[in-house]
């Protein structure tokens, strides 16, 4: 075993005191790994948010600039109770986006809340469910936290027990909800998970509430405040619920930037957001709910956890979601990831790291520091040294690119292209989320394209690889009319001229009118490329923005959804079949 070398290096401050720097020129760690990757798109599917439509202020007031900010984040799944309001809601965004919904249920009985829960209602609430929203359910959950408001009732521990067993009957029980699956009810505190003790018969998931305060996303332990660590809770908690071990939806988690009380800042709330959802996703959660979307002009910490500030302006923890979600995005048909085998060489103390692998066979890194970011005691953020690492490749991957994709301090993305030298490459792991791609020399994958030629050209019908049903859809023909994908008919509004340009650009007009296909504000936005690739599907990509491509929203089959410019991952919402249907106009 080699040892550590110590160098001490004094400076005179003053003729009585020394101060002194312990140095330590420590070997360089190395790791070597084999390991099949996950799918990339299940880090996106893994990520969801709580919503509260129902309430009264901003989220009442300012639906329709939520709504829209929920489409950008790339955000799947939001959580939200059982009322008529969210019922409404949950359809637009699905209709829209194509956002599912976790229905939380729970009436209780009429009069102040907090109330007992009103066991009499679940037929009622279930029959809504499917009667008012059933296309927008990701899945049932048993009631939130009754351990905080069961009021009046005294033998809570009872009702919250009798609950559950009588919710998961009843859904398993009917034919229109029994393929839903059933989510446990949360608790707030952890002594509540022994009391009311297994469920195991009666959830699909257990549920998890954890809310770190100051702490970082990979602390351990637990401490007086009810703060607990992801592995306590596995190993203490999880298991009271299911002995078993049952798969976990963590339905609530985050930090409050009310640093006044049990807070951080927001910088450092936008290093942990994407840290909580890389430490669940890595232990196995199978989805994360940040709470909450936006915040509410609640007093002290209970306002201040949303991705957004309740002025509707963004939050760093709002950016690092929709930046990390626009590089794993990858919806499409599901596929068997590849295995790599790579070494890390350097201080690798804390680094953490997921392995994720797209439909085009590029590899995605995605590694980090699980340090603190933030001084409790003094409320100020904090910056560990970056880390120093390799990365090589075994020699049967021969690596053609390395892009480093990181985020600054107010979560911004940066993209660098890595010098790779010996099939190496050299970067530093912080205490922010980076993610490498890594693109191989040797596959032909489907991701590999050539620039169409001049045989394109003519009256097509554009449809979605993912979707061979339907078309591209011109909602109208006057100025600014969106574009979205609809069951194909065969209507003008369906139907595009391919003109060829002198620079090697199309210009691509829809039959109903004389409007082109355009991205708003920019100078060259009327004219596209057309990239051939190897699957016979084509990649339409927008002259100023060739980093970008023309995109169905969360790949959804919903007619009407609206079609957006998206960064190119090569799903299967972003390659498009030319079907010629007639001549040149």
């Amino acid at each position: 075993m080699e040892t550590d070398e110590f160098i001490l290096v004094c400076s005179a401050l003053s003729p009585i005191r020394c101060w002194c720097l312990l140095m330590i020129a420590a070997s360089p760690m190395i790791s070597t790994e084999t390991i099949t990757a996950f799918q990339s798109d299940s880090f996106v599917e893994s990520i969801g948010v709580n919503t509260h439509w129902a309430f009264t202020g901003v989220y009442s007031n300012n639906y329709a600039t939520l709504r829209n900010k929920l489409g950008e984040s790339g955000i799947r799944y939001v959580r939200d109770g059982t009322f008529s309001d969210v019922f409404t809601r949950a359809n637009d965004l699905y209709n829209s986006f194509g956002i599912k919904t976790n229905m939380l249920t729970g009436r209780w009985i009429p009069g102040y809340w907090p109330a007992p829960l009103d066991p009499t209602q679940i037929d009622a609430e279930l029959n809504d469910i499917k009667t008012l929203a059933l296309q927008t359910v990701a899945a049932i959950e048993a009631p939130n936290e009754y351990d905080h408001s069961h009021g009046p009732d005294a033998d809570w521990v009872s009702t919250i027990r009798n609950y559950s067993m009588l919710l998961y009957n009843k859904v398993k029980a009917d034919p229109l909800l029994k393929n839903f699956s059933v989510i446990g009810p949360s608790f707030g505190k952890f002594e509540t998970y022994h009391a009311v003790g297994s469920l195991e018969s009666y959830i699909d998931y257990g549920n998890q509430h954890m809310y770190y305060w100051t702490y970082w996303p990979g602390f351990s332990g637990f401490d007086s405040n009810e703060s607990y660590s992801i592995d306590w809770f596995l190993n203490t908690l999880a298991p009271e619920q299911s002995p078993s071990r049952k798969p976990i939806q963590a339905t609530e988690t985050g930090h409050t930037t009310f640093t006044e009380l049990g807070g951080i800042s927001e910088e450092a709330d936008g290093k942990y957001t994407l840290r909580i959802l890389a430490e669940f996703f890595r232990r196995g959660i199978y989805r994360t709910y940040k709470y909450e979307l936006v915040d509410q002009a609640l007093p002290d910490r209970e306002g201040f956890f949303g991705l957004l500030r309740n002025n509707l302006t963004e939050k760093p923890s709002f950016r690092a979601v929709k930046n990390l979600i626009s590089i794993l995005n990858d919806k499409g048909s599901s596929f068997a990831p590849n295995v790599l085998t790579y070494t890390l060489t350097g201080n690798l103390t804390n680094v953490r790291q997921l392995l994720f692998q797209k439909r085009n066979d590029d590899f995605y890194l995605m590694i980090w520091n699980e340090v603190s970011s933030w001084d409790v005691a003094h409320k100020l953020d904090l910056y560990p040294l970056p880390q120093q690492l390799q990365l090589s490749l075994q020699s049967d991957y021969i690596l053609a690119n390395a892009t480093l994709y990181t985020f600054n301090n107010n979560a911004d993305l940066q993209t660098i292209n890595l010098s790779i030298n010996s099939n190496q490459v050299n970067f530093n792991a912080t205490d922010t989320v980076s993610i490498i791609r890594l693109k191989n020399g040797t596959n032909s994958s489907s991701g590999t394209s050539t620039t169409a030629g001049t045989e394109i050209g003519g009256v097509y019908r554009i449809t979605p690889k993912y979707a061979p049903q339907s078309g591209l859809y011109a909602i109208g023909d006057q100025n600014y009319a969106f574009v979205s994908q609809s069951q194909y008919s065969g209507s003008t509004n369906q139907q595009w001229t391919v003109e060829s340009l002198i620079d090697g650009y199309y210009r691509i007009k829809n039959r109903a009118g004389t409007r082109v296909l355009n991205v708003y504000g920019c100078n060259p936005n009327d004219r596209g490329k057309f990239e051939l690739l190897s699957n016979g599907y084509y990649r339409i990509t927008p002259k100023h923005a060739l980093n970008q491509s023309l995109d169905v929203q969360m790949c959804t089959t919903v007619g009407g959804i609206i079609v957006q410019q998206w960064s190119w991952s090569n799903s299967e919402c972003q390659q498009w079949k030319l079907e010629k249907i007639a001549l040149a106009v």
